[in-house]
């Protein structure tokens, strides 16, 4: 049976002062990148990437009530297939940035051959990918990169 490699990792900053008043619902607002300014994700220029990119969503979240919450983050390749779930638990009240992001590998045995050919064992994931994130199952936003090596 063959693998494909993916390391997922979750970043968490907590850029935003927790409010003491109950908002009406979380608001999704975010972006994809590969690019970093003193090690910090930055808005992107453009929406593609290499497969030697490691693929960062800056999600931030805003207009929650005071609780625990639950953000839900999807990652989906060219086939539609869900590659990838990130599943982060967190209370709070306001707002909150949490990054997440993607790291694409081909299987063993490619990477000896990959400098010649970068696309060479990672043909199911080039082409278009979307993220799906949602907040307590009801706020969604997606967002939409394209990986071609």
């Amino acid at each position: 049976m063959r693998h494909s490699l993916l390391r997922l990792g979750l970043y968490i900053l907590i850029c935003f002062a927790g409010s003491s008043t109950a908002l009406a619902g979380a608001a999704i607002e975010a972006f994809v990148t590969a690019t970093l300014v003193d090690g910090r994700p930055v808005a992107p220029i453009g929406q593609v990437f290499r497969c030697s990119d490691k693929i960062y969503a800056v999600i931030d979240v805003s207009g929650l009530a005071d609780g625990d919450h639950v953000l839900n983050v999807d990652w989906i390749d060219p086939s539609g297939k869900r590659r990838e779930q990130t599943v982060y638990e967190f209370n709070r009240s306001g707002g909150i940035r949490i990054t997440v992001w993607l790291k694409l590998h081909a299987p063993s045995g490619a990477s000896l051959l990959s400098a010649f050919n970068p696309a060479l064992g990672m043909g199911e994931f080039i082409g278009p990918w979307e993220i799906r994130m949602t907040v307590d199952r009801s706020s969604t936003a997606y967002r939409n990169f394209e990986v071609l090596c």
